[in-house]
This record gives structure tokens, C-alpha cells and sequence, in this order.
């Protein structure tokens, strides 16, 4: 039994695989096993992780490299990897994504040192050499970190995230196979449920890539809508029907307005008629103070379904976008 397991979905990562998989091998911290689910990629990576792992033997016996014999997408790659894992901590790090060397070492020390099932921290967002720090929020307790997790003003992904594996084994907490876009909303809150205590280092250690085209959160389709719609029925019914549900209940109707919003933001406008239809309940938060100004101008486009209006709206938001993006470089 290793102290952490870091599981590694690969699918589309020719590109990356090899600078993931060297910042993994280079951990300052020893006592790591690598778990890596090849998803009947249809590419190179496996090869070059293979080469990559050649040129560490003394990691050699650390890794498996477990082969799908069907695409099971990334929900699927990730609950092979926490069957396979041994473990006393999991980190999920996704394989075009990379970590500094000493992200292990400084995840699990703080794990140690507080006792804690679930030790978070910042994240680099990059543009080839230009970066951006997102800052994780976990709140004052483990209470207020789940809420700002549902109700959308945290981060939710998996992967910035060490986790006590007991967390996914005591409580059957498996991620939704087939729900590949908002997996993350679904399974991280659940696991923060039965966790214990939370706590943060403020290293952005982990990097996240923003240019890999072929990631499996890059392409939106009108599955991504219906995922969606599945991750907050899931959310509903397990907070609904816990004792303590009244505690939660506010932000997961937080969220769902957020994502509603985002949603018609991101998706093109021949899914609006039924996304308009999409959480109707939202109807019931009269304070819209706690959207941003460019949320509460879309949910008002979107509650007159001015779609027309919302569509120039998008339009010029996009580009203005685009300007700044390119003036920084991120494109």
C-alpha cells in the first residue's frame, strides 16, 4: 500500500502525456503508486508513456497502466482508477494537465498535519507560457465548503483535490459512467459530505491546460446539456434526502441558476427553447444580488426570452473576450 495513489485517465494526449507523466515521475515525495487508464485512446500517448517510463526505473514498479477494452469516457477512466488504487490518498491529474515537483510532498504533508480527508489548493490556469492563479475557496468549515462548491462560487473539479480514498470506499462514491461534462459537480461535493475536515495549502500546484483542443470537457454537445441536467437531479436527491438537507438546499438552487445561465452562454442558440424550460424552480430566488452584472443581464434576456437580443449580447461579450484574450497573450 502506497501513501498516494495519483490516477491518470488518458484518451486524445499525445501532446501532453510526456510532460504530465515527467512531473509525475519527478515528485520530491517517494511513496506514490501511478495509476494510468488508458480509454482505448486513439492516438499515441500510451506509446509515449511508455518511452517516458523507460527513462524512470526507479518509478518502473510504482506504475500501472490499465487498458479499457471500450471507450468508457472520463468518469468511467476515473472510477478504474480508484478500483485500482491502494493508497491512503487519491489525486485525480488529468493528462494534459502537469503538477510542480513538489505537489505531493506539500498535499500530503498538510493531509498529516491536520488530519485532514480532503486537502485542496490553488490552480494554475495556462496559456502555453501565460498563466492565471484560481484561487479554491473551502469557507470557514466543511458546511460552507460544500455550499460554495453547489452553489457554484468554488472550485469543484476532482483534480486539485487530495482525497482520504476511504471517502470513496465507505461510502460507495463512484463517479456517474457516461456523465463526462459536470462529473466533477457531482462527485466532489458527495465525497466533502462524509468528510471529516477540509483544509487548503496556498501553492498553486497544479496546472491546468487551457489549449488542448481534444480534452474531453472541449467539445459541447447537447449530451453536455443532458449531463448537466443528471448532475443536479443527482445532487438533489443525495443532499434531499439527508437529515440535514436544509443546510444545502439554498445553494444547490444557487447553482442551479449559475448553470442555467452559463449554459445558454455556452451552448448554440438551437438548445435554448429547451434550456429555457430547464430548472424552473430558480423562479423561487427573489434576490438576484447574488449574480455577477453580465449573469443578471443573460438570466434577464433569458426570463423575457429575448433570444435575439441575448444572441448580439453573447456576440459582442465573445469578442470583447477575444480582444483581451489575444492582448494576453492566451491565444
Amino acid at each position: 500500500m502506497s501513501k498516494v495513489s495519483i490516477l491518470v485517465p488518458v484518451y486524445g494526449v499525445e501532446k501532453f502525456i510526456e510532460r504530465c507523466a515527467i512531473s509525475l515521475f519527478e515528485q520530491t515525495f517517494a511513496d506514490i503508486e501511478f495509476i494510468f487508464v488508458n480509454d482505448c485512446t486513439p492516438d499515441n500517448s500510451i506509446e509515449i508513456l511508455g518511452k517516458t517510463i523507460e527513462k524512470y526505473p526507479h518509478r518502473k514498479s510504482q506504475v500501472q497502466i490499465i487498458n479499457h477494452e471500450v471507450n468508457k469516457g472520463l468518469a468511467g477512466a476515473r472510477n478504474t482508477g480508484v478500483e485500482h488504487a491502494s493508497g491512503d490518498y487519491i489525486l485525480h491529474v488529468d493528462s494534459d494537465d502537469y503538477l510542480d515537483l513538489n505537489a505531493i510532498e506539500l498535499l500530503y504533508a498538510k493531509a498529516v498535519e491536520t488530519n485532514s480527508d480532503i486537502v485542496t489548493c490553488n490552480y494554475v490556469l495556462q496559456w502555453g507560457e501565460i498563466q492565471h492563479e484560481a484561487v479554491q475557496n473551502i469557507g470557514k468549515d466543511k458546511v460552507d465548503f460544500i455550499n460554495l462548491m453547489l452553489s457554484s462560487q468554488a472550485i469543484v473539479g476532482v483534480v486539485n483535490k487530495l482525497f482520504r480514498r476511504k471517502l470513496y470506499i465507505d461510502n460507495n462514491i463512484k463517479a456517474f459512467e457516461g456523465v463526462n461534462f459536470g462529473e466533477d459537480y457531482v462527485t466532489s461535493p458527495r465525497l466533502a459530505y462524509y468528510a471529516n475536515s477540509v483544509s487548503k495549502i496556498d501553492n498553486p500546484v497544479y496546472h491546468y491546460i487551457q489549449t488542448n483542443t481534444n480534452s474531453y470537457t472541449k467539445k459541447l454537445t447537447k449530451g453536455h446539456i443532458d449531463n448537466i441536467l443528471f448532475v443536479f437531479e443527482e445532487l438533489t436527491n443525495f443532499f434531499g434526502n439527508k437529515e440535514d438537507y436544509h443546510l444545502y438546499k439554498k445553494a444547490i438552487l444557487e447553482g442551479k441558476l449559475r448553470k442555467k445561465i452559463e449554459l445558454f452562454f455556452i451552448t448554440d442558440s438551437k438548445y435554448w427553447n429547451d434550456l429555457y424550460l430547464a430548472f424552473p424552480e430558480v423562479k423561487q430566488i427573489n434576490d438576484l444580488s447574488i449574480l455577477t452584472v453580465r449573469e443578471n443581464i443573460i438570466y434577464k434576456l433569458i426570463e423575457n426570452r429575448n433570444f435575439l437580443l441575448l444572441k448580439l449580447y453573447k456576440r459582442s461579450y465573445n469578442f470583447a473576450v477575444y480582444i483581451y484574450q489575444k492582448l494576453k497573450g492566451r491565444l
